[in-house]
């Protein structure tokens, strides 16, 4: 008895332990991507900016959030027919139950979204935007029937939708030793202009 028992909890730990969860990583005409204007981003069928999600542990700080993947539909370059819309199909992340995440999008040249700010500092025209950090409760491929992979512009109760974002220029860019040297030398010279008063 005591063997089966010993069977049956390493058996369940093997399943939790490659246990997966599913989402549908595609917004809708709600939740488009927009520019600086307002107006839908990128135009239909680009593929010249990827949409990527960032996520970790639910509670897991923005800072911390990884890149899924890209053989688990973790990036795309896909763009529905409608400007502003992603379409990356089923992504799966290798945790079941609640998750942080976050869509980021950047220029398709760059690997991924922290290379893309780094090259708004030489490039200030680079674009870059990233939505709201969600709390997503995945879909269970696994369950009986099938879950189906959550979405994340409609996910379930106690979850967070995802929402319209925009893609800045610049949003990046780290001001240069010297500028900031500068900033502070003209502040200084206001200060002692005033004392002078």
């Amino acid at each position: 008895m005591k063997k089966l028992l010993l069977a049956a909890i390493f058996a369940c730990a093997a399943i939790t332990a490659f246990a997966q969860g599913q989402l549908n990583f595609a917004n809708d005409t709600g939740t488009r991507v927009t520019n600086s204007a307002g107006a839908n981003f990128p135009a239909a069928n680009s593929t010249a900016y990827k949409a990527g999600i960032y996520w970790g542990a639910a509670g897991t700080p923005e800072s911390s959030l990884q890149l899924l993947s890209a053989a688990n539909n973790g990036v795309t370059t896909t763009w529905s027919p409608f400007s502003g819309i992603f379409s990356g199909g089923t992504a799966t992340l290798p945790t079941l139950g609640q998750v942080a995440i976050q869509i980021r999008v950047w220029g398709a040249t760059y690997a991924d979204y922290a290379a893309a700010l780094a090259g708004q500092v030489t490039n200030p025209s680079e674009l870059t935007g990233k939505g709201i950090v969600q709390l997503i409760t995945l879909g269970n491929p696994n369950s009986v029937p099938p879950g189906v992979p959550t979405s994340i512009t409609a996910p379930g109760a106690g979850d967070t939708p995802f929402q319209r974002f925009g893609i800045l220029p610049g949003a990046g860019v780290v001001p240069e030793p010297s500028s900031i040297a500068l900033g502070l030398l003209g502040l200084g010279a206001i200060v002692l202009f005033r004392r002078r008063k």
